[in-house]
């Protein structure tokens, strides 16, 4: 496999919607395509962001990819003459010091991603195939378990009928946004919790001296979990509240590395066997870093069974199915480039099987294909 050329494309992805923490209505996202010559053949790999971080096409262009581009060509193959995300990986983080992640494992977390595309299309299986070969995983399998993410707080309301709208779509689970405030926090979990099974997402913004009733006050909801009740790197206030929590506590999604969840790990007091672990392997160096965080927690004995990784949506799919995963994530509108799933697969009692594609599948999402397709030509 010689690898030809290496594109990214920096797309606006705004829409009028907000979470405690954010608004999205400037929201921007990558677009990567590496493309090789196989046996042959020419492929396309393909990647695109995970939605709340913004676009990376500066890191990419001026950084990331022009190491991968003059590496030398045999240092990026594996010993069977395909492309090796892990050596992809180890080519553009030359030069790098150790630390300080920021946005840079997002940059190369996209560049691995279209590594395993490349891959898996070469090998012409599925990419939770090419996954599950490579890390060993016995329990590999296309059916998955998938919940819905929606419920952000836009103008004009309308939460009951997009949760009822995910749960007609298939979903038994469904994740809404709220923002720390007792009143409207409630109120918004009385009108969601009426058509589906709820998990609630506060974004870091529950504040300590609310903590005490806010966790009181929801007891009774048997929610599917807690969120980010804490900012992401206070571990400290993290392990009060999974101490006060009446629901298991989910985190991680903006932890971007083997160190910065080796500390939640050791710090910040989530309990195996409750507690759910959402680091993104497209925002944290991609599935070689990914894998690594999972073995760490396997070894204080959690399983695998913890990890729900954040959004993703297509790609993290694929790493549930082949790493053997809790559930995937989706924002439910399949009207949206990173929304809904494959032509053609369909949720049902919150399941859904992976279509029999090589790679990710992009070229079965149209309206997100659209995005990649050009960066191929």
């Amino acid at each position: 496999m010689r690898l030809l050329a290496a594109r990214e494309r920096t797309v606006p992805l705004g829409a009028p919607m907000r979470n405690a923490s954010i608004a999205f209505d400037a929201m921007t996202a990558s677009a990567l395509a590496l493309v090789a010559e196989h046996g042959g053949r020419r492929l396309a790999g393909f990647a695109f962001d995970s939605i709340g971080r913004y676009g990376k096409g500066g890191l990419l262009k001026e950084r990331f990819l022009p190491r991968l581009l003059t590496a030398q060509p045999g240092s990026l193959l594996d010993k069977n003459g395909l492309l090796d995300p892990d050596a992809c990986v180890r080519a553009v983080m030359a030069n790098e010091k150790a630390g300080g992640h920021g946005e840079r494992p997002g940059a190369v977390g996209l560049i691995e991603a279209a590594a395993w595309d490349l891959r898996a299309k070469a090998l012409g299986v599925p990419l939770w195939k090419a996954i599950a070969d490579w890390s060993g995983t016995l329990d590999a399998n296309p059916r998955i378990a998938v919940y819905a993410s929606c419920g952000h707080f836009r103008e004009g309301g309308g939460l009951a009928e997009e949760v009822k709208a995910a749960r007609d779509a298939g979903y038994s689970t469904v994740k809404i946004k709220l923002s720390g405030d007792l009143a409207s926090d409630l109120a918004r979990i009385e009108e969601a919790r009426r058509v589906a099974r709820l998990a609630v997402d506060l974004n870091g913004c529950l504040a300590p001296g609310r903590a005490t009733e806010w966790f009181e006050a929801v007891a009774p909801f048997d929610l599917a979990w807690i969120e980010e009740p804490a900012p992401p790197l206070d571990y400290e206030l993290l392990a009060r509240y999974g101490a006060m929590a009446p629901a298991p506590l989910a985190t991680g999604e903006n932890l971007f590395s083997f160190d910065d969840a080796r500390n939640l790990l050791r710090y910040g007091g989530l309990r195996a066997g409750r507690d759910l672990v959402q680091v993104d392997p497209l925002l944290a160096y991609g599935v070689g870093e990914y894998v690594r965080i999972i073995e760490a927690f396997e070894r204080a004995s959690w399983t695998r069974r913890a990890f729900l990784p954040h959004a993703g949506h297509l790609f993290a799919a694929h790493c549930v199915a082949g790493l053997g995963l809790r559930a995937a994530e989706a924002a439910p509108d399949a009207s949206l480039p990173y929304g809904g799933w494959w032509s053609g697969a369909h949720v049902a009692d919150g399941t859904m099987a992976i279509p029999e594609r090589p790679g990710v599948g992009f070229e079965a999402k149209p309206n997100l294909f659209a995005l990649l397709a050009p960066l191929a030509e």
